[in-house]
C-alpha cells in the first residue's frame, strides 16, 4: 500500500504561510493581509512600548486643551433644520405677512422664532390650589421683583433694566394679564364669581383671561374652575436687531 505521504509544511512562529498561488495568479486573502499588518505592528510595540505609551497619552493631553476654546452651538434649529427646508420657506410667507415686532406692537401669537424670554412656574408651598388672594398679592410682589432686575452687558459695562429691553405693546411692557385675577380673587374665594373654562372677560378690566395659557393642570367641574395646581408667567424681551438679542441672551442678572 502507497499512501504517499508529505512532510508538513513548517514556517516560523508569528510569521503565516506565504499565500497560495495558481499559476501566475495569486490568491491572497484579507486575514492573511491583516495578520501580516498586525503582526508588524506588535513586533514594534514589543520593540518599543514606551512610544506607544507615553506618546498617545502625550497627544491626548494636547488635544484636551482645545477644548477651552469650544464654542457650544445649541439653537435647535441650527443643528436640525435644512438651510433649504420647507419649515423655513413656509415660516418665511407666515412673516412677510404677519411680520413680529417687539419693539411697539408685541403678541405671543405671532412668535415664528425662539425668541428671548422668561417663563416662571408657581407651585403651591402647601396644599395643591393657588386660587387665593395671598397668593395673588406674593404673584404681583415676584412679577414687581422681576421687572426691577437690571442686567449688565457689553464691553462698556452698560446697565439696561427690564423696562429697557422688554418687548412692548405700544408704550407698555407685555404683561400677564393674568395677574389681574387679584382684583376678583375675594370674590372667587368666597364662590360668589367662578373662573369659567378655557376662557373668561375679567369684569373688572375686561381682560379675556385664556386660562390654558397660563394654569397647568387646572380641576374642572362643568366648565368652572375648581382649582390651580401650577401657574406659569412669561416675560419676553426685544430681540428685534442681533445686538438685542445677543445682549438678552449674554446679560448677566443683577437683584
Amino acid at each position: 500500500m502507497d499512501l504517499n505521504l508529505k512532510s508538513p509544511e513548517v514556517h516560523p512562529i508569528g510569521h503565516p504561510p506565504p499565500p497560495k498561488t495558481e499559476g501566475t495568479r495569486m490568491v491572497c486573502r484579507v486575514d492573511e493581509l491583516l495578520a501580516r499588518w498586525f503582526y508588524k505592528l506588535g513586533y514594534q510595540v514589543a520593540l518599543t512600548p514606551g512610544y506607544f505609551i507615553i506618546v498617545p497619552v502625550l497627544l491626548t493631553v494636547l488635544c484636551i486643551t482645545g477644548y477651552q476654546r469650544i464654542n457650544y452651538e445649541m439653537d435647535p434649529e441650527y443643528l436640525f433644520s435644512p438651510e433649504n427646508g420647507e419649515g423655513k420657506y413656509e415660516r418665511a410667507v407666515v412673516e412677510s405677512f404677519f411680520k413680529m415686532n417687539y419693539s411697539s406692537r408685541f403678541n405671543p401669537t405671532r412668535i415664528t422664532r425662539p425668541g428671548r424670554f422668561g417663563r416662571v412656574i408657581i407651585l403651591p408651598k402647601v396644599g395643591d390650589d393657588l386660587l387665593s388672594s395671598d397668593v395673588w398679592r406674593e404673584l404681583r410682589l415676584l412679577d414687581s421683583v422681576i421687572r426691577n432686575a437690571s442686567i449688565v452687558f457689553g464691553e462698556e459695562k452698560e446697565k439696561f433694566t427690564y423696562e429697557d429691553i422688554c418687548a412692548r405693546w405700544q408704550e407698555n411692557c407685555f404683561e400677564n394679564d393674568i395677574l389681574n385675577l387679584d382684583k376678583i380673587m375675594p370674590e372667587v374665594e368666597a364662590g360668589t364669581l367662578n373662573l369659567t373654562f378655557p376662557i373668561m372677560i375679567n369684569p373688572e378690566t375686561w381682560d379675556a383671561h385664556i386660562f390654558p395659557v397660563y394654569f397647568g393642570g387646572p380641576v374642572v367641574d362643568d366648565g368652572i374652575i375648581v382649582s390651580v395646581p401650577s401657574l406659569q408667567l412669561a416675560y419676553f424681551v426685544n430681540a428685534d436687531t442681533k445686538y438685542q438679542d445677543a445682549r438678552k441672551g449674554r446679560g448677566h442678572i443683577r437683584r
